[in-house]
């Protein structure tokens, strides 16, 4: 009976062996539209490789075969030559000489003073700060670093004289009010770079938010809601039974994402687009980007699987470590400039090989803020990252986020001498474990609910405000950092 039965076994695998096989042979040809559609495709995205320096020969080499059989009319052949060119573009990789990346990891090692200063240009609007005052504010505590001088969350104009199209009047108006254009952000680096030459500038952008309406800032090509809502990330992508919009209804209650979606970080359209504002940027001057939620899909969709190996997680992790890769590509292809690249820690956490980030950040808990603990904040964090992340420089700064996050204890729950007590607690821990505490200059959303506001009025945090008057604390620490 059981020899039956394995019999049986072997004669269905021999039919479906069979039928495969004959299903692959004479499976439909493609058509030639169909054909000359993924040659236009290869062509586009072939060329926006090489520009940005990747080496592209083997593909192309696949490529040119594919159209000579294309020519003859084997357009079964063409095909296969073609598939095979996709991947060999998917492989491809720029080649950034191991001395540069060296020397520019080197200089980022060496950083010791670093400050949180966001944005160098809304001085403007907020305490009729100049990029001067900004710069004297710097260069008093010796500043290496300066994080998140330049943040992007709304779409931004190109410069105070662009006429009122894809931005209403008013939109124009706020942008201009408080220094948020381009060409803001190009002449604050232009002016910082020449009063501080070494000091590495870091812009930010966000892989958690895509708002209504969006653009392109170096194409131009504009994005209405119904296309940006195409981007948005869609869980039944993978099957899971979570609708797209019971989970943008999610997101944005947890992140605050008003007018927007959270963004599917797998879409090429999204790809592009994320990139884009890390390429104006560096367009800017900038010498690194710091990326919010970088690897934020790949937690969430671990969260509904249930399973780090899911292929959800796969994909969306393979994704955003291509965007790190992307940012280095370009900076070095375009201006010999070795970019760098930082994002939260948590990555780690994955069974996956790391990205090939330059720098991480940390953040204590409200509630570490509060207790005014510092003997191990940051729970293992700091472990978990040196012990996969060797020689990765580790930052750490006070965040924000909704109402309730680190910088809404330290700056609402916290009197002025709570808050100095605090930023030398941080620095000590910092200096015990080997890391770099970025200090709380300017800049962060105290909470929609703040009631101690910077000089009465703003709900951005400042350490020269009366309110605080954290900045004298600040200068002593990083002066005995700098000369350390």
């Amino acid at each position: 009976m059981e020899r039956k039965i394995w019999i049986g076994i072997g004669i269905l695998a021999a039919v479906l062996l069979i039928l495969s096989f004959f299903i692959f042979l004479y499976r439909p040809a493609p058509t030639r539209e169909q054909l000359l559609k993924k040659f236009e495709e290869f062509k586009g995205k072939s060329q926006e490789m090489k520009e940005m320096g990747y080496n592209v020969t083997k593909a192309e080499e696949f490529a040119m075969e594919a159209r000579n059989f294309f020519e003859e009319g084997d357009y079964k052949k063409a095909e296969e030559l073609l598939k095979e060119a996709f991947k060999a573009l998917e492989k491809a990789k720029i080649y950034i000489p191991e001395e540069v990346k060296e020397e520019a990891r080197v200089k980022l090692s060496q950083v010791k003073v670093a400050a949180l200063y966001e944005r160098v240009t809304d001085g403007i609007y907020y305490l009729n700060r100049s990029v001067d005052d900004v710069i004297n504010l710097l260069k008093a505590i010796k500043t290496d670093f300066i994080f998140r001088g330049w943040w992007r969350w709304y779409p931004i104009p190109e410069s105070s004289d662009e006429k009122p199209n894809f931005f209403t009047q008013d939109e124009m108006e706020e942008a201009i009010k408080i220094g948020y254009t381009y060409k803001h952000l190009q002449q604050a680096v232009s002016e910082i770079k020449e009063e501080m030459p070494d000091t590495i500038f870091c812009g930010a952008i966000p892989a958690q938010r895509l708002n209504v309406k969006e653009r392109n800032p170096l194409t131009g090509e504009e994005f209405t809601e119904e296309v940006v809502e195409e981007m948005a990330l869609d869980p039944s992508k993978w099957g899971f039974e979570v609708s797209k919009e019971e989970l943008q209804k999610r997101l944005q209650r947890l992140f605050g994402l008003k007018k927007g979606y959270f963004p599917d970080i797998t879409n090429p359209m999204y790809q592009k687009l994320l990139l884009s504002w890390a390429k104006k940027q560096i367009d800017c001057g900038v010498d690194a980007i710091w990326i919010d939620m970088l690897f934020g899909q790949a937690r969430i969709l671990e969260k509904i699987s249930g399973d780090a190996h899911h292929p959800a997680v796969r994909e969306s992790y393979k994704a955003a470590s291509k965007i790190v890769n992307e940012i280095h590509a370009y900076g070095y292809q375009k201006y010999g400039k070795y970019i760098y690249v930082g994002t939260w820690w948590n990555f780690v956490e994955f069974p996956y090989s790391p990205p090939d980030i330059d720098f991480v950040t940390i953040s204590p808990s409200p509630n570490e803020i509060k207790k005014g603990c510092d003997k191990n904040m940051c729970g293992n964090k700091i472990n978990e990252i040196k012990k996969k992340l060797a020689n990765t420089p580790i930052f750490i700064f006070i965040d924000w986020g909704g109402d309730y996050g680190p910088l809404t204890v330290f700056s609402q729950e916290l009197s002025k001498e709570e808050q100095q007590k605090m930023l030398k607690k941080i620095n000590n821990f910092s200096q015990r474990e080997g890391i770099i505490f970025i200090y709380p200059l300017h800049g962060g959303w105290m909470g929609n609910n703040a009631e101690i506001l910077s000089y009465g009025k703003f709900k951005v945090y400042d350490s020269l405000a009366p309110e605080f008057e954290t900045y004298e604390t600040i200068k002593q620490l990083a002066l005995i950092r700098s000369d350390l």
